[in-house]
């Protein structure tokens, strides 16, 4: 019979959904220790959500700099993935 150290147990993979409600907070860096330490791990392993978090740093960097005819002028897959993550975290 093998013995397993209750430090081995391996926490469970953070879903995506949950990551986009907490993208916010985790730039802002207002997640606890611990919660930002699962969103750090799930960043490494999942390309989607990682590119998510590239996407919000970019609208970010530009905030204040971009006009309404630059949005339109925005890649349409990267113009709608934004705009889901933003209806996502904000519904109607």
């Amino acid at each position: 019979m093998t013995v397993h150290d209750p430090h081995d147990v391996i926490e469970p993979d953070l879903p995506c959904n949950l990551f986009v409600e907490l993208v916010t907070d985790y730039l802002e860096d207002a997640l606890p220790v611990d919660q930002r330490a699962l969103v750090d791990a799930h960043l490494v392993i999942c390309v989607g959500c990682a590119a998510v978090l590239d996407q919000w740093r970019t609208v970010i960097s530009l905030t204040g700099r971009i006009a309404e005819d630059e949005v339109n002028r925005l890649n349409p897959v990267v113009r709608r993935s934004l705009v889901e993550a933003f209806s996502r975290l904000h519904p109607a």
